[in-house]
């Protein structure tokens, strides 16, 4: 079973049958448009506008060093959760689903864990291989092993696909901004199979401080684990 986690951030084959309905609440969701369509880089190659709008995004993305937010994630199958996000470049992040969904994804800035939170089970891979690394790592790149599929600048707002090897196994990535001021409004994930998510940030706050023991997931209760021989060392 595919399963698409980390609202949007992660994806990898394997599961639980007992999580399933679980897991496609809060794993499904918005279809992202074919690159044919308005604002299509046609061959891969982008104008002179299109180079200026992709700096201004980077620019911004390697300024913004943390993220608070809750979050709202909704999917074309009528699903819908929320939850809390932190986030702190480069490499961490928090997400904790409300309940009924007993998710809770934890990056500590080198492996990325999934917990199961009524079953106990952890399942680890490493950071790099999650779809939005790109947008997590140190420096922050959307020309380096990404291709850039559509850009749109209309009412106030940019909007860029993306897929390539650094958005993992999730085929294609959209994120969009508000602009004038420059603001990280909500992203779009598409998997390869065309399951899909549509994850909203609800009031963020930006460069604030974020208490490190957020990501820190050493005192979780595990009875099992995937993704690793052993639990990664602290």
């Amino acid at each position: 079973m595919a399963l698409a986690l980390a609202a949007g951030f992660f994806a990898w084959t394997g599961g639980d049958a007992a999580r399933a309905q679980t897991e496609e609440s809060v794993g499904e969701g918005f279809l992202a448009a074919p690159i044919e369509q308005e604002g299509a880089v046609q061959e891969g190659r982008l104008s002179p506008d299109n180079i200026a709008t992709v700096t201004r995004v980077e620019d911004y993305l390697n300024r913004m060093s943390s993220v608070q937010a809750r979050f709202l994630q909704i999917s074309s199958q009528g699903n819908y959760a929320e939850g809390e996000l932190f986030l702190e470049r480069p490499g961490k992040l928090r997400f904790e689903y409300d309940p009924p969904h007993p998710v809770l994804l934890i990056a500590d800035g080198s492996s990325f864990l999934y917990y199961d939170k009524e079953l106990k089970n952890a399942t680890f891979i490493p950071l790099e291989d999650s779809p939005l690394w790109f947008l997590i790592r140190a420096q922050v790149s959307l020309t380096n092993e990404i291709e850039i599929t559509r850009i749109i600048e209309e009412d106030s707002t940019i909007t860029l696909t993306l897929r390539g090897e650094a958005t993992g196994d999730l085929g294609e990535v959209t994120l969009v901004f508000a602009d004038q001021p420059m603001e990280l409004k909500k992203w779009i994930v598409t998997d390869a199979e065309g399951i899909t998510i549509q994850v909203a940030l609800i009031e963020p706050r930006f460069q604030v401080e974020i208490d490190e023991a957020v990501f820190d997931y050493g005192d979780l209760d595990v009875y099992g684990f995937r993704g690793n021989e052993n639990l990664p060392t602290r």
